[in-house]
């Protein structure tokens, strides 16, 4: 069994590891345990800052050698001071920005907690986990029969885009915001894990090529051994 702590931003990411990606990624043997961002004195979730990303996942790293760490964070909203966030050669494009993100977090994080390199897999998901719902706009239809009517609405938004993960992050255009504009009633706990089962990981791998990335590292995962250091 490979043992892999997500850290997660939120708790509808938290409900979709626990929910959707974990039963899908016991096939492989591999253990995902989602765990809300924490600061020292306890709180979860919330707001996203450097410092609090930074020593929670150095926390979480120094728990034990044998797991791997991974994060599931938006970029949408990141702050300007995270990792990567302000490089002044920052692309224009999300999947390529996310990875620039994921290079800085790695360096900063490793550093802090003093770990093996190969122990932490960060993951920034463009632009946030809603994109991931806009796969199939048949899974709108499928999880509430009243929801049919918005297939057109976020069809045309999604084929106006390169993919579901490049939909923009303006401030009332990022995918969520669609989904609620849309859909006056949706949550984003009950119905984005809902949606998410009705759509299947196969389905959006398929069209969020990062997600679907980051997927295929965590399925790919071997045991670590806990004899190592660190």
């Amino acid at each position: 069994m490979t043992d892999v702590v997500v850290v997660c931003e939120g708790r509808t990411e938290e409900a979709f590891i626990n929910e959707v990606v974990q039963p899908a990624l016991a096939f492989n043997a591999v253990y995902l345990q989602a765990r809300l961002i924490s600061t020292s004195s306890g709180a979860k979730g919330g707001a996203l800052s450097r410092d609090r990303v930074v020593g929670g996942l150095g926390r979480v790293l120094r728990e034990r050698n044998d797991t791997y760490i991974t994060t599931f964070f938006d970029l949408y909203g990141l702050p300007g001071g995270f990792p990567g966030r302000a490089e002044p050669e920052r692309s224009s494009d999300p999947i390529a920005r996310c990875q620039q993100i994921e290079a800085a977090l790695h360096g900063v994080v490793v550093e802090q907690a003093g770990c093996r390199q190969e122990r932490f897999l960060p993951h920034i998901q463009p632009y946030e986990f809603e994109a991931l719902l806009l796969s199939d706009m048949g899974a709108f239809a499928r999880a509430e029969a009243q929801w049919h009517s918005v297939e057109s609405e976020l069809a045309s938004v999604v084929n106006a885009s390169a993919s579901p993960e490049h939909v923009n992050d303006g401030f009332g255009t990022h995918p969520s915001a669609r989904l609620k504009h849309a859909i006056p009633g949706y949550r984003k706990v009950t119905h984005g894990v809902r949606l998410a089962t009705q759509i299947g990981l196969d389905r959006i791998r398929s069209e969020c090529h990062h997600f679907g990335a980051w997927l295929g590292r965590m399925e790919s995962l071997q045991p670590l051994n806990p004899g190592r250091s660190r």
